[in-house]
């Protein structure tokens, strides 16, 4: 009867129109999360840039600009945090910050398709541990939506057509891509349960004084040197589909569960997949193409 009650009163019930905004607010900043290749080639056309430091002035320009607004809410909170919720926005950031450095490694180490892929297994286990850390009830249509926006990505990346003389480097650069999409179903994990008490702004601001004291001492020696038209590039991409996409985000997923919003975010690739076509004539072949709608499908049965 207790379990009737709670989910009788959940905020997603008494509230249908904010959680379809929450599912297009996934999707809006999935979509431009995929951007980012425009700003990260943008940034390394001169020369290679080591991911670690693209992802400090990243994270540092975001902790800059929303730095204000986190305040502001603090001051507006009435609710005293527990040292509990404080200790795991430290444990967020740790998470957020070596999501970020390895993927970025598994991009440097194989294939795009490969380290892709791999990374975006974060969604299986988001489905598979959110009703077990965050209490939310599994649905049966989820874990087939994640199967499905996994075979789709699949079909689009097509690792297959990476050569098999790529030899060790395919095998680490997927292990990495999996290491990735663990601490990046962390981040989200930690992010849904700490959206009940922390603003949006406050998570993005307060969470990385860890990230950038790990991404700090992650940099390689001699690893430091940037240009400024890279600095310049970087610091855009960290306006656009880093603050304004990160506030977008965490404010939606305090509306929608979080097994759902882990498969809406498969949106990224697609758009990553559809702007290295459009812009730098990527080929897209038709499994791609196939693979593409799987991915949307996916994403509708979630918010149906």
């Amino acid at each position: 009867m207790r379990a009737r009650e709670n989910v009788a009163s959940s905020p997603l019930e008494l509230n249908p129109g904010g959680q379809k905004l929450g599912y297009l607010g996934v999707v809006v900043a999935a979509a431009s999360w995929g951007t980012w290749c425009i700003f990260l080639r943008q940034a390394e056309r001169s020369r290679p840039l080591a991911p670690q430091l693209s992802a400090l002035v990243v994270l540092t320009t975001v902790f800059l600009v929303l730095c204000p607004l986190a305040v502001r809410a603090t001051q507006r909170r009435t609710r005293v945090r527990s040292r509990r919720d404080w200790w795991l926005l430290v444990a967020f950031g740790i998470t957020d910050a070596l999501n970020c450095v390895l993927y970025f490694s598994a991009l440097q180490t194989t294939s795009v398709a490969v380290a892709v892929l791999t990374h975006y297994a974060a969604p299986l286990f988001v489905a598979l541990g959110a009703p077990l850390v965050l209490g939310e009830p599994r649905h049966p249509r989820t874990l087939s939506s994640v199967v499905l926006g996994l075979f789709g990505l699949t079909l689009l990346l097509a690792p297959w057509n990476v050569p098999l003389a790529a030899g060790p480097e395919l095998l680490n650069g997927a292990l990495l891509g999996l290491g990735s999409a663990v601490f990046y179903a962390s981040s989200l994990l930690f992010n849904k349960h700490l959206s009940a008490t922390f603003d949006a702004s406050e998570m993005l601001v307060y969470h990385m004084p860890s990230a950038l004291i790990l991404l700090a001492l992650l940099v390689p020696h001699g690893g430091w040197a940037i240009s400024e038209p890279a600095l310049t590039w970087l610091v855009f991409g960290a306006l656009g589909p880093g603050a304004l996409a990160g506030v977008i985000f965490m404010r939606s997923l305090a509306r929608v569960p979080a097994a759902h919003a882990s498969v809406l975010t498969l949106i990224e690739p697609v758009t990553a997949v559809s702007i290295a076509a459009l812009v730098w004539g990527e080929q897209l072949h038709p499994l791609g193409l196939l693979g593409g709608v799987a991915i949307l499908v996916a994403g509708y049965l979630v918010v149906r």
